[in-house]
C-alpha cells in the first residue's frame, strides 16, 4: 500500500510524514560519524605523550652507522670542501673585476675632467669682432693656391638623358 501512496504523491507536494522518513538515515550517520571523531580526538588527547616518544628519534638510535653512511659522509665533506674551493675563486674573481672597474671609473673622471678642461677656455674667449660695413670677408689665405679656369663650353652636339649622339647632316655636303 505505500508503493502505491508513493507513486501517488510523485513530486513537488508530499506530506511531510514522507520527508521525515528519508532525512532519517542521513541524520543518523551524521550523529555516527560525529560520536567517532570525538572518541578518537579523547584517546590521542590521553595517550599524547606516547605519541611524542614514538615520532621523536634517540641520539642512540642514529649513533650507528654503516660503511654506506661513512662513505655518503665522505662523499658530502669532499663536495663541501670543492664548493668552499669554488666560492673562494669566484670571490677573488669578482674583487678582481671591481678593481679593473674602480680603475676604468677613475680613468674615465680623468679623461671627463681633461674634456671640461679643453671646453672651459672656448667657452671663455671673447666673441668675435664684426667687420665694418664696407669690407669684403676674405675667405682664402693670399698666399692659397687659385682654381684653375673652366674650360669653355663645348661647340657640339650633346647627349641629354642617354640618347645617342647622331652626326648632323652638313648643308655643304650636297
Amino acid at each position: 500500500m505505500t508503493d502505491g501512496f508513493d507513486e501517488k504523491w510523485d513530486g513537488e507536494n508530499r506530506p511531510v510524514a514522507l520527508q521525515r522518513r528519508r532525512r532519517a538515515p542521513w541524520i543518523a550517520a551524521l550523529l555516527v560519524g560525529l560520536a567517532m571523531a570525538g572518541a578518537g580526538g579523547a584517546f590521542l588527547w590521553m595517550n599524547m605523550d606516547k605519541l611524542v616518544q614514538l615520532t621523536s628519534r634517540d641520539a642512540s638510535d642514529s649513533a650507528e652507522t654503516t660503511s654506506a653512511d661513512k662513505a655518503m659522509l665522505t662523499d658530502l665533506l669532499a663536495t663541501q670542501q670543492k664548493t668552499t674551493e669554488d666560492l673562494d675563486t669566484l670571490k677573488a674573481a669578482v674583487e678582481d673585476q671591481q678593481g679593473h672597474l674602480k680603475s676604468i671609473a677613475d680613468q674615465l673622471a680623468a679623461l671627463t675632467s681633461k674634456v671640461d678642461a679643453l671646453q672651459a677656455p672656448a667657452a671663455v674667449l671673447p666673441p668675435p669682432v664684426p667687420a665694418p660695413p664696407g669690407a669684403r670677408a676674405q675667405l682664402t689665405p693670399k698666399g692659397a693656391a687659385k682654381k684653375p679656369p673652366r674650360s669653355p663650353k663645348s661647340t657640339g652636339p650633346i647627349s641629354v638623358g642617354g640618347a645617342p649622339l647622331t652626326a648632323a647632316p652638313d648643308a655643304n655636303a650636297h
